[in-house]
């Protein structure tokens, strides 16, 4: 590579790889096993046209080749945006293409991360926050403003649960945060991608879009292969756009605690429904079949999401005789269905908790789910089943995710 990187981005994969073509720029590689080689290979066969996408909005690709690895289940992240052959999951792979929307995000990266460097993490907003900003564009002109925003009601969810998380350290709701003595895997959130992505949302809504293009390509092109922080950013802001300090709280937005006030929840119609489907569940209304035929993964995700916390028994049951929710490929969708029977100690599905358990090693699926089985008081039985299964398959986990777990352990048990 010509490229100078910063070190974190300096990885490499060593194993008997296969791989296959899927656009002049990208191989995908896996171990050699012809059965998710061609699954990988489907999933992500419109790769070519997210990288023709991100040129037009952002400028010139400038790293050559833009490979997919994928890894086996322990590897604890969905993606990471190594620069020129990206590391995925393969929890990714879910036969519909919307796990291309994880390469979406990877490959976002290789103009606000890889070009644009946070010159530490705590800006790791500058990172995150535009990656997603520029995921759900890419989303949005190859899959469609539909897909977008359920992408983006998705994160408003998880961004306001985030809020409840950290209310007791409100200083990992800011963007711009103090992070001296700390661990960041133990603060790591949604804070800085679904915060950020709103914080920039908000511009564009302020300066309108074609205006926002304008700054967005100017501020890659000015700042590539340089690494900076919140105030040089803010001060390139106000010297592009004039007076806007004057229409929004710039400081609130990058030092205040919590969700300011201007933020957005997004809106369309299927996500409307959605929700509105989701609040009709609490009045005991189930969705029929014809209202969610055409459902893929996300729209479950986002249903599941919006249902109460903890729910009858019987509830729970009745979701999974319908809907098989529990043996969905999709594991955001599972992942989310199995918390919500964690939660409503409905015990027919932890056989299925401990399957997942062992079987993928994603720091995204692991947290939910261990967390869910070890919070609050009582739940003994939980507790003791969370325990037994770690240690069964902790030399399974990454070193990260196992010390992941192991913090849950220490705040919980």
């Amino acid at each position: 590579m010509n490229q100078p990187i910063p070190p974190y981005l300096f990885a490499f994969a060593v194993g008997e790889l296969g791989f296959r073509e899927v656009g002049p720029r990208t191989r995908v590689y896996s171990e050699a096993v012809n059965s998710v080689l061609d699954a990988a290979a489907k999933e992500f066969a419109g790769t070519e046209e997210m990288i023709r996408q991100g040129e037009k909005l952002f400028g010139d690709y400038d790293w050559e080749r833009f490979d997919l690895l994928v890894l086996p289940p322990s590897f604890p992240y969905g993606g990471m945006e190594n620069p020129r052959m990206v590391f995925l999951t393969p929890t990714v792979i879910k036969g519909d293409a919307s796990g291309a929307q994880v390469v979406a995000h990877e490959l976002a990266h290789s103009w606000t991360g890889n070009l644009i460097t946070n010159m530490n993490n705590e800006h790791f907003w500058l990172n995150e926050g535009f990656t997603t900003y520029a995921e759900r564009r890419i989303v949005e002109a190859v899959q469609g403003e539909d897909r977008a925003i359920l992408n983006t009601g998705i994160g408003w969810k998880g961004l306001n649960e985030e809020m409840e998380r950290f209310k007791d350290n409100l200083e990992f709701t800011k963007l711009k945060n103090n992070q001296e003595g700390v661990d960041p895997d133990a603060v790591y959130s949604e804070v800085p991608y679904e915060k950020g992505f709103q914080f920039l949302w908000r511009i564009e809504r302020q300066i309108g879009r074609p205006a926002f293009d304008e700054f967005i390509k100017k501020y890659i092109a000015t700042f590539k292969f340089k690494s900076i922080d919140t105030h040089t950013f803010l001060k390139f802001l106000k010297a592009n756009v004039p007076g806007i300090e004057k229409e929004i709280d710039l400081v609130l937005w990058t030092e205040g605690t919590g969700i300011p006030p201007d933020a957005y929840e997004p809106v369309s119609n299927l996500y409307t429904k959605i929700v509105s489907l989701a609040n009709e569940f609490k009045l005991g209304r189930m969705p029929r079949e014809d209202e969610v035929a055409d459902w893929r993964g996300q729209e479950w995700e986002l249903y599941l999401e919006n249902l109460p916390k903890v729910i009858e028994d019987s509830q729970v049951l009745a979701l999974d005789e319908r809907y098989r929710l529990s043996e969905s490929k999709d594991y955001e969708v599972k992942v989310a269905f199995l918390q919500l029977a964690i939660m409503s100690q409905c015990r027919n599905f932890y056989g299925e908790v401990e399957k997942t358990l062992k079987e993928v090693g994603r720091m995204k699926y692991l947290r939910p789910l261990y967390r869910a089985l070890v919070q609050g008081k009582g739940k003994e039985e939980d507790k003791i089943l969370a325990k037994r299964v770690f240690s069964e398959a902790r030399e399974c986990y990454h070193p990260i995710a196992r010390g992941v777990v192991e913090s849950i352990f220490a705040k919980h048990l």
